[in-house]
Order: structure tokens, then sequence, then C-alpha cells
């Protein structure tokens, strides 16, 4: 069996398997029969996802839709072949593949028809197993192990690495109803936790419609704080089961966290708080925000606090699903398997949705770049989402893809000391979402001011109000993201004020900054800006990468007389200058690296 763990070496994340340190790139996709397998192992790639589940149920269940083929459990007898037959192809082209299950966590049909107490109403895929239910936590492990051991026991169980565990809607820990798993089990439940954490002994149990009515009561406050935790229990439940099962002897990761980006607690992503140091837990992923509808000339940024989770020993292991050129509807990918009104390219007044990717081949590489500039500049793991297959199937994208991977572990190699970092640090307090009513605007400000700064010109770092202490005083100015911060968020904000480091407050200030607002107010906080014309900017490990947003001449101001050479994106001599400019086509993104 290999042997892995997240080692961290000059604050630089690495999977480590047997004692070698690998960086953390990888790809997959759900259309195994359309993947691009050959191509990412020709162009170097060695870490890949493959995914398998209990069930073929929908991870969509609002649009019904599911990858899956074939469910392992669905049948009296197990049946692994669609697994094993992807898992033993890939090794067979590449036999040093570093394989990591993604499993999906979810009960087969019949459970569900036997356990109608433990399971929740769906929107459009039928009842689905409460993630509170300690059942479904029971029954679920039993499952799990019984995969697990068919994996250890087969010929290919040398080059599994790790595993993912993924469950709830679209398989990101996301309650199965959009409504905190709200059913008679769910109150039961409920009444118990508020009993056992609050010494509750009686609580108004609030009924669905009181959610949207835009008040706010104690007991609705409650509900979001029991929905968020619950699910942490069940993921760390899962992941406790894998890394028993595997001796402690190889990491585990989750989809998780998104209280950077989904604003609904209901969903149940805001409970990060309480896994982020569990010790069952290596590595947590998310997608890139699907900000501005993915549309180029923003930065699509990170749904988790990515600096929190390297402040914790966490891998960051991002999913980059970047539509390009090539990428087609799911329907035609897989003729006949799908109704033709879900995941339109366009909708009815004929503009591209999120499904549809550029034009060009050239704003699809620009497109990859700019994903892969934001996590590299973080040192953040990547796979390479290519969602329904064939999205890189390109002799020029995959050359691009390859040399990306040569600039990333040229990055990570090297000792960066005196690199330019960010001066900003914005600060998301997840607990704080309960202090708003459900559907209030107020609750988007922490996607607003992520998504302005993506375009002031001004790099940032990005972390949970738990560390402000442990972080603000490197930081020239802070952002607090929260209309009503919790507790915690308070304090961060006193201590500011203690260390006389200027900030914006969501709080304080109570409005929708404009970028040109914001960067005027981190100016005068003495934060540098390299780019005062909107264009995106990432800026660390080594690493300045530009993404324009105009055909005209963009000027670059840097801190310091510096040398900058191009790594990929255009065709350019060495600069050497405090100042430079250049002159590429509008959405372009060049990456550059830094010396001083």
């Amino acid at each position: 069996m290999l042997k892995s763990k997240i080692r961290f070496i000059d604050n630089k994340p690495f999977v480590e398997i047997n004692g070698v340190s690998h960086s953390p790139l990888a790809y997959t996709t759900y259309f195994d029969e359309c993947g691009e397998w050959s191509d990412f192992i020709k162009s170097g790639y060695r870490m890949f996802f493959v995914n398998v589940s209990f069930n073929d149920l929908p991870i969509n269940n609002i649009t019904g839709f599911s990858p899956f083929l074939k469910g392992v459990f669905e049948s009296d007898v197990p049946d692994y072949s669609d697994f094993d037959e992807i898992v033993e192809g890939i090794i067979s082209e590449c036999p040093d593949a570093l394989i990591f299950p993604r499993i999906h966590i979810s009960m087969p049909r019949k459970w569900v028809s036997e356990n109608t107490f433990e399971a929740v109403e769906t929107l459009n895929g039928g009842p689905r197993e409460s993630l509170f239910s300690e059942k479904f936590r029971n029954d679920g492990a039993k499952l799990l192990k019984e995969l697990l051991s068919h994996i250890r026991s087969a010929d290919y169980s040398g080059r599994i690495a790790g595993y993912q565990l993924c469950g709830g809607t679209t398989q990101e820990w996301i309650h199965h109803d959009l409504f905190g798993s709200y059913s008679e089990m769910g109150m039961k439940r409920f009444s118990e936790w508020c009993l056992e954490k609050h010494g509750i002994r009686s609580i108004r149990i609030p009924e669905k419609k009181d959610f949207n009515k835009g008040i706010h009561t104690e007991e609705i406050q409650k509900y979001y704080e029991f929905c968020n935790e619950e699910i942490t229990r069940t993921i760390n439940h899962f992941a406790k089961v894998t890394k028993d099962f595997t001796n402690n002897e190889q990491i585990v990761g989750v989809f998780y966290g998104y209280n950077a980006f989904v604003c609904d607690c209901l969903w149940g992503l805001h409970g990060l708080g309480h896994i982020i140091d569990s010790p069952y837990i290596d590595f947590f992923s998310s997608p890139c925000c699907y900000d501005c509808n993915r549309e180029l000339g923003f930065d699509w940024g990170d749904m988790i606090p990515a600096d929190s989770l390297k402040l914790h020993n966490k891998l960051y292991f991002v999913e980059c699903d970047i539509r390009t050129n090539l990428t087609r509807r799911m329907q035609d990918s897989r003729p006949g398997k799908y109704p033709e009104n879900i995941y339109l390219q366009y909708d009815e007044n004929g503009n591209k949705t999120a499904w549809c990717g550029p034009d060009t081949l050239e704003l699809s590489l620009s497109a990859i770049r700019k994903a892969f500039a934001h996590q590299v500049t973080k040192s953040s793991g990547i796979w390479w989402f290519d969602m329904w297959g064939g999205w890189y199937h390109n002799s020029d994208m995959m050359a691009e893809l390859q040399k990306l991977r040569g600039i990333y572990d040229t990055a990570q190699s090297k000792k960066t000391e005196n690199a330019l970092s960010a001066e900003v640090a914005l600060f998301v307090d997840e607990n704080a979402y309960r202090n708003v009513p459900r559907g209030n605007g107020l609750l988007n400000l922490v996607n607003h001011y992520r998504v302005k700064m993506g375009t002031s010109g001004i790099p940032f770092d990005i972390y949970m109000v738990e560390d402000a202490q442990r972080v603000i005083s490197k930081y020239k100015g802070a952002i607090f993201t929260a209309p009503k911060p919790s507790d915690t968020g308070k304090k961060a904000i006193e201590l500011c004020k203690e260390l006389n480091i200027p900030y914006i407050s969501a709080e304080e200030d109570n409005t929708f900054f404009t970028t040109e607002e914001i960067r005027e107010r981190l100016i005068s906080f003495g934060v540098h800006c390299y780019n005062d014309g909107g264009c995106v900017v990432y800026c660390g490990n080594g690493i300045l990468a530009i993404h324009t947003v105009t055909d005209e001449e963009t000027k670059i101001t840097l801190p310091r007389k510096m040398k900058l050479s191009v790594l990929t994106g255009m065709e350019a001599p060495e600069y050497y200058d405090a100042t430079i400019s250049f002159t590429a086509p509008k959405h372009s993104t060049v990456i550059f690296e830094i010396e001083n």
C-alpha cells in the first residue's frame, strides 16, 4: 500500500507518497468514456481522481442529473466493474499512476425506501438520506468499508494514494433538500441538540415557511447553527472510518466549507471551523467560483478561505472545471442519457451561461492560465475537471497544460522568502451568516467584496475571522465582510483598532463599495496597487500574473525595481524595472516569474 501525507516545505504543500514529494496536480472527468486520460498522461500528469458511487441516483437534486451509469450497491451483489475498469485502464497506460478514488457516499434506493424516517424530500431527486441521520452514518460506514475492502484487495491497490469523500447535493456535502435536511427526524434531532449543546429543554420548532419570511428568531438562528454543525459531524465520521481503515497511512479529503461563496445557512456549508483541524481530513476542495457567470475579465476566486486552510496545515485542492471552446453540451457527450432542458449553454435570450466556454482557442488558453495563476500564487493544489470529457482535447491546449505543470513544479521548489505577497487580508465570518435573515441582500457582501477586490489591482489573502489574531499584524489593511459580525468577528475588528491596522467593515460602512472606492480606501491605508485599470492581478509564490481587460497598453507598477521574465502568455524580453508596460489582446493572461 502506498503511504501518503500532506507535507509543507517552505510553507508550500506537497503530497508526499512513500517519502517522495509530489506537486498536487491532477486530472479527472465525470464521463470516463469521453475523458482525456491519455492526453494528460502523455503531458506528465500522474495524479488521477476516479469517481465511484454507492448508487446511481441524482447528485443534483434540482436538475436530477447523475454522472454515474452504475451504482456499486444498487444490486444485491456489489458491482465494482465500472470503477475497476477505469482504474485498470489508467494503470495499464501509466504504471506509476497515483489514483484517488472519489467516493460518493449516498445510500442506494432500497435503503431509502426502507428508512423513510431517515430521509428528506428533494426537489427533483426523490427522497434521500438526511445528512445528520445516525442510521445513515452507521449504515453508510458499513458500505464505505465494504468498498474500501474491495479496493484494498484489488490488483491495482498498490497504486491507490488517497481518497476523497463526497456526499449530499452535487457531492459537496450540501443538504439534499437545500433546506437543512428539514424533516420530522431532523426536528427531533434538533430538539435533542438544543438540549445537549445549549441546555434548552423545549424550543419552538420553526415551520418551514418561517425561514422565508425575512424574520429572525432564536429558534431559526439555532437551527442554522445546528444544520451546519451536524453536517461536519457526518463528514468527520466518514473521514475517520477511512483513516482508520488505512491505519492513518493515506490522505483523505472532502468537499466542504464554501463560506466565502455560499450565503444560505440552510445549505449547510458554514461549519468549516468545526473540522478545519480534524486529524482525519488532510485536504479540502471546492471548485473555483462561478462569479460573474465565469466571464473573462474577472477573478474566479476561492469559495473557501484558502489561506486559513494552509495556516491549519491543510491542502486546498481546487477543482478547476474550466470551460473551453471545445466544451459541448453533456447531451452530446452522452446522447440519449439526459433531458434537453438541463445545463443549457445559452439562455432563452441567446446569452451564454456558465456552461459555455470562450469562443476561441486563444481565449480558452487564457482562461486556463487565469485559473492556474490564481492557484499557483496561493500554492493551492489543482485538478483539471474535464466534466463531460473532451474539453482539453487539443494539442496546443495540452502543450499549455504541460507547460503550466512545469511552472508549478518550479514555483513550488524555489525559495521565495523575499517574494512579493498580499498586503490585504479579507476575513470571512461563517458564524455571522446566522445573524441576518435568509434572503437578505446584505448576506452577499462577502461575494461582493471578494469579486470587487479581484479587479482592484491589489492582491489579497482570505482567512476565517477565527485566525485574525494569528495573522493580522503582517498586513497593511483588512476587509471584514459580515454586516452583523459574530462575537469572534467583533474581536477581530477590535484587534485591528488596537494594532492601528486600518480596515473596511461591512458592519460599520454597510455599503456595497465599488472597485474604485475599495481601491482608493486601501491605497490610503498604504497598500500597494499594481494596476488601477481593472486588470486581475495575482501575486505570490514568486509569480506575478496579469489578466488584461483591454487591448490597449497595460501598465504594472511594482513595489520596487525587480526582474520579471515571461513564463507564458506572450513573447517578451525580460523586464528589470519598478514599472513595466506591455500590450496584449483583451482578456489575455500573462504569467511572469519575479526575481529580486
